[in-house]
């Protein structure tokens, strides 16, 4: 654990807590840039949904940089009406080489009146750059859904 003296861990957690609400906010108003930017240029982001899911093989995946990220982003939520992506639980916890975030998360998907509704965590790994604090790497796990994935899928 960093010596760090415990106000800057304070503005640390906030700038990270900050991030991940930007992040959730980019996607509602379609703000692919701000997206973007809140991964490192090499970041590594997984979607991951549990096994007795059977959408997961359409969804399951890793994408690699920022920039791809929000290219994703665009293209996946290009057919999509409305989102809103409600984060609840988070935790920060600082490691030697940067911090260790997770965000409980509810994202809601709607094209015309069918939905798409999942339920999961963010697990983040950040790092401190000369920006400030950026998800170096992130896992999606998605434990449950409901709706309809063809709201995505679907032509």
């Amino acid at each position: 654990m960093s010596d760090t003296p415990f106000p800057d861990r304070v503005r640390d957690r906030a700038e990270i807590l900050g991030l991940l609400t930007a992040y959730a906010f980019g996607l509602d108003h379609r703000d692919f840039a701000r997206v973007g930017s809140v991964f490192t240029e090499d970041a590594e982001v997984r979607n991951v949904f549990d096994d007795y899911l059977p959408e997961g093989g359409e969804f399951n995946g890793v994408t690699v940089g920022g920039d791809a990220v929000a290219g994703g982003a665009r293209r996946l939520f290009a057919a999509l009406d409305a989102t809103q992506h409600l984060l609840g639980a988070q935790g920060v916890e600082f490691t030697d080489t940067g911090a260790r975030a997770s965000t409980q998360i509810v994202a809601h998907h709607h094209r015309g009146s069918d939905h798409y509704h999942t339920g999961g965590t963010y697990e983040d790994d950040l790092v401190r750059t000369s920006d400030g604090w950026r998800i170096s790497r992130r896992t999606l796990r998605i434990h449950w859904t409901t709706g309809s994935p063809e709201v995505f899928l679907a032509p």
